[in-house]
């Protein structure tokens, strides 16, 4: 891969240490002439990542997804550094960055373009999300009941606490919790895991890309709850159904030469 000349440091100043770990890329940055810029504001300016070769995260998994949207559109490789325990996403150690940086520097880093979901409520502007997005009863003490059609044809009804729309990459995260299966991040599908369903027989689905999964909910007096990567999917409330397609756009996700996946998946999930 090229090298790279001119970085991004993005630090999230609410963890403790991050501020440091920014500090210590950047002197590693200037001790091998590659030029940067830095903030510690969270999230940053929309153009913070224009013209950048990479852009380097401190602050986990949660303060990469919060980079999604900007790293996708100024077309910028993002690579995490985790700050505390091992994330699925913010893979490089920060006891390792004298060793591992200079190499990515150098051009020894590979690129993987994960999928997301696109997604849009009642006909409105289109909008991403990495990891999940998911619909959930506006009671925390009610049953909801959801329908879902795949393009114009019945899937089935769901009495659940809600439903997660995921991709690979998120198949690991609530898609998880939720019983549904853990998928590789080069794989082109869309997961849908109900929420604790009423029923036993109520399962985890995949559907290929080039599809349309429409959610609606059935005689509900609570509007249901929609988050994205753990956040409000919409800025005002939105009319149903919501749209969930796998997007064209791809996240760059920058990791080293030697990443394994399943190595994190074994440290992380304790696999023998």
């Amino acid at each position: 891969m090229k090298p790279l000349k001119k970085i991004a440091i993005v630090a999230n100043a609410s963890k403790p240490g991050a501020a440091q770990l920014a500090e210590e890329i950047q002197a590693i940055a200037e001790q091998h002439e590659v030029s940067f810029k830095k903030t510690s504001i969270f999230p940053c300016e929309s153009d913070f990542l224009a013209e950048m070769d990479a852009c380097f995260v401190v602050g986990g998994d949660g303060t990469l997804l919060g980079m999604m949207k900007s790293s996708v559109e100024h077309n910028v490789p993002v690579a995490g550094i985790r700050h505390g325990k091992l994330g699925f996403l913010a893979t490089l150690s920060p006891d390792e960055l004298h060793s591992t940086i200079p190499e990515l520097f150098l051009g020894n880093y590979r690129i993987k373009q994960r999928s997301m979901i696109k997604y849009t409520g009642g006909g409105g502007d289109a909008n991403l999300a990495l990891n999940d997005l998911v619909v959930k009863s506006g009671s925390n003490s009610r049953l909801a009941r959801f329908s879902v059609h795949l393009n114009e044809e019945h899937v089935a009804d769901y009495a659940c606490d809600g439903i997660v729309f995921s991709t690979p990459t998120g198949s690991t995260a609530y898609n998880l919790a939720a019983g549904g299966p853990i998928v590789h991040p080069d794989a082109q599908v869309v997961l849908m895991t109900p929420i604790s369903a009423h029923s036993l027989t109520s399962r985890s689905m995949v559907f290929p890309s080039g599809v349309l999964l429409k959610i609606s909910p059935i005689e509900s007096n609570d509007q249901p709850l929609v988050s994205a990567d753990g956040q409000p999917a919409f800025s005002e409330m939105q009319d149903f159904p919501v749209c969930v397609s796998l997007a064209n756009e791809k996240f760059s996700l920058m990791e080293l030469a030697d990443h394994s996946h399943f190595r994190v998946l074994r440290n992380k999930l304790k696999w023998g």
